[in-house]
């Protein structure tokens, strides 16, 4: 699974956003990650750390809660996007001399904080912060430069998260935010029989030569091969949600008619609601994506559209010489957008720039 799908799980089911931290974590090598919304009303605060202590997550929202308050004035006037560091912020010593740093951060190897405010409502904001450890080094200005190109993915994240809330399926504005997402999503009960889908999956049900069809209100693979490992894929997400701790397969890929059109496919437990018992959600993403990749590479790393096409087929699994070809391009000229196209995404390496490009593409629908 991917980062940004990882992320846009998380984004749609509250119980998957400390999996969302963990993956920003390993890709910023941190030690501890967070997103974290606070405000002056209880309803605005709330935490998905990786590695959560329960005594410690007591004790942020208890009686350490006005000394976050208070560190949370310092931020208030930082710019959405903006990347900073908490030593810059509030200063080394003054912060390792504060109950927050002693009493919550210290004990969590929270050493060196790199952080940017992502939404805000008022007095109410939401961030992201990412820490190393005491035996890392601290983040450095390509760290910096890559979380503030991350930004507008993060962003769109939290702005899911804050409307979708629970994902009560029901309602009009968790409807009209899941019909923004460029992928499928369904709920089905388990006979396949589906109950909800939006924008992007009613597209992929209704393509005549696409890896799944509807058929008498029931989901169902073209592939007979798929149609079985489909099938197992929503009973394991059943499973799951009897039993958390479960060893089950969660996604797969679907294959078209003539071997294209395909998709990737991650089924969950629905998230919970009063008619949500036995129900499974699966997301589905078209695997053509270079077209949204260039858009992405352009918008986010202000690429020329040559540079965002190499990148983009780089992305999608052709090598340097593979992209030349398709560009009608010699290999040295590849090479030299290629350098450039490292200067521009602060990457050095052919596997870093596609790492890159694959967690930072952008999840919603053009409109």
């Amino acid at each position: 699974m991917s980062a940004i799908d990882q992320l846009l799980i998380g984004a749609m089911d509250e119980g998957q956003m400390q999996a969302a931290a963990e993956t920003m974590r390993q890709l910023f090598n941190g030690s501890k990650a967070c997103f974290a919304g606070i405000g002056p009303n209880p309803e605005d605060w709330a935490a998905y750390a990786t590695d959560p202590d329960a005594a410690l997550q007591e004790r942020c929202f208890g009686d350490l809660a006005p000394d976050f308050v208070e560190m949370g004035d310092a931020l208030r006037g930082i710019p959405l996007g903006s990347v900073y560091r908490d030593h810059d912020v509030f200063g080394a010593e003054a912060l390792r001399s504060s109950r927050v740093w002693q009493e919550w951060m210290r004990p969590q190897d929270m050493y060196g904080g790199m952080a940017c405010r992502l939404a805000k409502k008022e007095q109410a904001f939401w961030f992201f912060d990412v820490q190393r450890g005491r035996h890392q080094e601290g983040f450095d200005a390509q760290d910096a430069a890559l979380l503030e190109k991350l930004y507008p993915v993060l962003r769109r994240v939290v702005e899911l998260r804050r409307h979708i809330g629970r994902v009560v399926i029901q309602r009009d504005e968790a409807r009209g935010a899941l019909d923004r997402i460029a992928m499928g999503i369904t709920i089905l009960d388990q006979d396949m029989r589906i109950t909800y889908a939006n924008e992007g999956a009613d597209e992929i049900l209704s393509d005549p030569d696409g890896a799944v069809g509807l058929h008498q209100g029931r989901l169902y693979a073209r592939q007979p091969a798929d149609q079985r490992q489909l099938r197992h894929l929503v009973e394991g997400a059943l499973r799951s949600a009897q039993d958390p701790l479960a060893s089950v397969r969660a996604s797969m890929i679907l294959h078209g008619e003539d071997g294209s059109h395909s998709l990737s496919a991650c089924a969950m437990p629905a998230p919970p609601s009063p008619d949500s018992a036995g129900k499974v959600l699966i997301a589905l993403r078209r695997l053509e994506t270079a077209a949204n990749l260039v858009a992405c590479a352009r918008q986010l790393f202000d690429l020329t559209d040559t540079e965002a096409k190499f990148a983009s087929a780089l992305a999608s699994g052709s090598s340097l010489t593979e992209a030349a070809e398709a560009q009608g391009v010699r290999i040295s000229t590849a090479r030299t957008h290629l350098a450039r196209i490292f200067q521009k995404t602060n990457t050095r390496q052919q596997s870093q720039l596609v790492s890159l490009l694959r967690s930072a593409a952008l999840p919603l629908r053009p409109r």
